[in-house]
């Protein structure tokens, strides 16, 4: 069996929901720029960060150093912050391989990857997220359940309440 050679990274990734609905995170990462990404959920956010670590990274010759996990927490007091480890062999072997991504790397001197996606291959991967994020939307709609259920008495009544059209009769509001 070949043995199998890998180079294991973990940099802090700052993940952030306060500008966002809450439950849909913004991860970033201190020490790489332009390493940005986002999750709905912390698992989504985590492994959508781990995608762009790897993709900024996986043909670095000089790799950042690390900022201590405590230095980052410490900044970002609201926000939760983990480790996010990646394989860059893994993640080098992955581009080579052509699979899809939507990422390009601005920070780079090289800002045309070969398999850039098409203008329809975007459109595609776009409504492909829009169903994604709308059936995560509705699934958690479905678990939060109706809610509070109201009697059609009590909603006819607090409507009349506050409605000052309801001394009117239709005559007086249509004529």
């Amino acid at each position: 069996m070949p043995m199998v050679h890998t180079h294991y990274v973990a940099y802090p990734a700052i993940l952030d929901d306060r500008e966002n609905v809450p439950g849909i995170y913004t991860v970033t990462f201190p020490d790489v720029a332009g390493a940005i990404s986002e999750g709905i959920g912390i698992t989504d956010a985590l492994s959508n960060g781990a995608e762009a670590l790897e993709l900024m990274l996986y043909d670095e010759k000089n790799l950042p150093n690390a900022t201590p996990l405590s230095d980052v927490q410490a900044e970002n007091p609201e926000a939760i912050v983990s480790y996010i480890m990646v394989d860059l062999v893994a993640a080098a072997k992955k581009v080579q391989l052509g699979e899809p991504t939507s990422i390009i790397n601005s920070n780079k001197s090289e800002n045309v990857i070969p398999s850039t996606p098409t203008y329809e291959e975007l459109v595609k991967i776009n409504r492909e997220l829009e169903e994604k994020l709308f059936c995560c939307q509705l699934n958690n709609r479905v678990k939060e359940g109706p809610g509070e259920l109201i009697p059609s008495e009590k909603v006819i009544k607090s409507s009349q309440v506050h409605n000052p059209f309801t001394s009117l009769s239709d005559k007086d509001l249509f004529d």
